[in-house]
């Protein structure tokens, strides 16, 4: 998803334990009459990312979450249903949820799956962002399970050379169990960085990101954050 960014916030910093920042998120989440149990599994996940160290897929992410409630973008009470199910096989239709609120229904269904067939394969549609995809690859892997978690995204990266916007960002995530050390997981995207990077340098009131990063809307190398968001960012590999 591509959001206005807000160059007129300069971040401040302190230290907030987790607990309440969770508590704070499903709080303002609730005042935009969010149910408080959805409230609290998005707050769940953005404060997981937070911990993690994924400042761009933590709590900055409730910024656009509320401007698509605010611009009805995102239905509050929605919660989707499962469209078709063979075998291992199955899609659910998230009616414009939350992501969360379909990605939790997709994991509870995919581990159903593998445990009847060894396998399974649940592919979402009509939802929205549901935070780092590491979230649910964890979950998974946390039931014993190699969890792959992907994701389409909007258009937000031209393709090489270009300068209009046609692909996306496309998340991979890969979690595999392990008792020793929690197991390995990959949690990437398929751009030099993840977007939302960019808009943690401008909000944070960073005065430049490294070159490679993005380009300006012109498909010219830019280290401006601003710039970056009304450009593009750039594709894995250069």
């Amino acid at each position: 998803m591509k959001f206005s960014s807000r160059t007129d916030l300069q971040m401040s910093f302190l230290l907030v334990h987790s607990q309440p920042l969770r508590d704070f998120c499903s709080a303002l989440l609730i005042r935009y009459e969010v149910v408080s149990e959805v409230a609290e599994l998005v707050s769940d996940s953005l404060v997981a990312a937070n911990l993690r160290g994924v400042d761009f897929h933590g709590v900055q992410m409730l910024l656009p979450y509320i401007d698509q409630l605010a611009k009805g973008g995102i239905d509050r009470r929605a919660v989707g249903e499962v469209a078709a199910e063979s075998g291992c096989c199955l899609t659910y239709d998230g009616h414009n949820a939350f992501g969360q609120v379909v990605a939790d229904r997709c994991t509870t269904h995919a581990l159903r799956l593998v445990r009847q067939s060894g396998v399974s394969a649940v592919v979402a549609r009509n939802s929205n962002h549901f935070g780092a995809a590491s979230y649910w690859g964890q979950r998974i892997a946390a039931a014993g399970c190699i969890g792959i978690v992907t994701c389409n995204t909007s258009p937000l990266v031209p393709p090489w050379q270009g300068r209009e916007a046609r692909l996306g960002t496309n998340p991979i995530c890969m979690a595999v169990p392990g008792a020793e050390r929690g197991g390995w997981l990959l949690d990437m995207a398929t751009t030099t960085v993840a977007d939302g990077k960019l808009y943690n340098a401008v909000w944070r009131g960073e005065s430049s990101i490294p070159i490679g990063w993005a380009t300006d809307v012109n498909g010219n190398p830019t280290t401006d954050p601003q710039a970056a968001i009304d450009g593009f960012p750039t594709p894995l590999g250069g």
